[in-house]
């Protein structure tokens, strides 16, 4: 038998081993580090905002809260805790510099309140963190209107991007009708009551003009006024807008009034100096 050359044997030899490469290393394991790593970096699932303030009433006032219905829980005022029946009463979402905030209001009214007992708000304003909504500044536990109602609230704006709150509520008794509105706004260190003033007065319940012997001397004693309120938004870029008062209405004796009053917020005390005369119960 012929002898194969020496050297056609190593090559037979080397191409055998370039054919058994060894398999390659498998990967090393994820450290704990790199595996939250990975987890954060992929985008949280999307919360709905009514979901956002669902979790964040659950977490403040109990299961039984709801965002679209009322709910009966307490509230304690002087050391003593009281059957409340609670509802939001006021919600909006609102643009603030490059992010939004969510303002929320929620009414208490006593199940059970005499004539002489006021409801409370609760004030929030909040802002959305991770899943839910975080406080930037809140005001609770206020005393508003009477009979154990609260009255009613409605988000305002009074400035480029400044918002809060307008609280309104009254009193009825002996023909009379005294309706306040309390302006609730963001100060420095949180939400502030920034002042009231009337929103409107009258006591045409009261008398009964139409006996003609006597009706010259009533008509002297009836009046019915209004306050309404608006912002001077004329200058859209303005931080604060001034604040307008239109008082418009009959005073005693059946004279007619229209009065406009301007006010600014003051940068010291966060109030507004509302006079004595837009916060009477009867005529100048």
């Amino acid at each position: 038998m012929a002898r194969t050359p020496l050297i056609l044997l190593a090559l037979a030899g080397t191409a055998a081993l370039a054919g058994c490469k060894p398999a390659a290393e498998p990967a090393p394991a994820a450290t704990p580090a790199q595996q939250a790593t990975a987890t954060a970096a992929q985008p949280a699932a999307h919360v709905s905002r009514t979901a956002r303030l669902q979790a964040f009433l659950v977490k403040r006032y109990g299961a039984e809260a709801s965002l679209s219905q009322g709910w009966q829980g307490s509230w304690t005022q002087d050391g003593a805790s009281r059957a409340t029946d609670w509802q939001v009463c006021a919600e909006q979402p609102v643009v603030s510099g490059d992010s939004w905030q969510q303002l929320l209001a929620v009414c208490g009214a006593l199940s059970e309140g005499g004539h002489a007992d006021p409801g409370t708000v609760d004030f929030y304003v909040l802002r959305p963190s991770g899943e839910g909504f975080e406080v930037v500044a809140e005001l609770t536990g206020g005393t508003y209107g009477s009979s154990g109602r609260p009255g009613t609230v409605q988000v305002i704006r009074a400035g480029s991007d400044f918002y809060g709150f307008r609280s309104e509520s009254g009193w009825f008794g002996q023909g009379h009708s005294l309706e306040t509105q309390t302006l609730i706004l963001p100060g420095p260190k949180g939400l502030v009551d920034a002042g009231s003033l009337r929103s409107h007065i009258d006591n045409g319940a009261a008398y009964d003009c139409d006996d003609a012997e006597f009706a010259e001397d009533c008509r002297t004693r009836v009046f019915n006024i209004d306050f309404s309120y608006r912002f001077d938004d004329s200058d859209r870029s303005a931080r604060i807008w001034p604040l307008l008062i239109e008082e418009t209405g009959s005073e005693c004796g059946g004279k007619p009034v229209r009065r406009e009053h301007r006010f600014s917020l003051d940068a010291q005390t966060w109030t507004y100096s509302f006079p004595e005369s837009l916060q009477r119960e009867g005529c100048r």
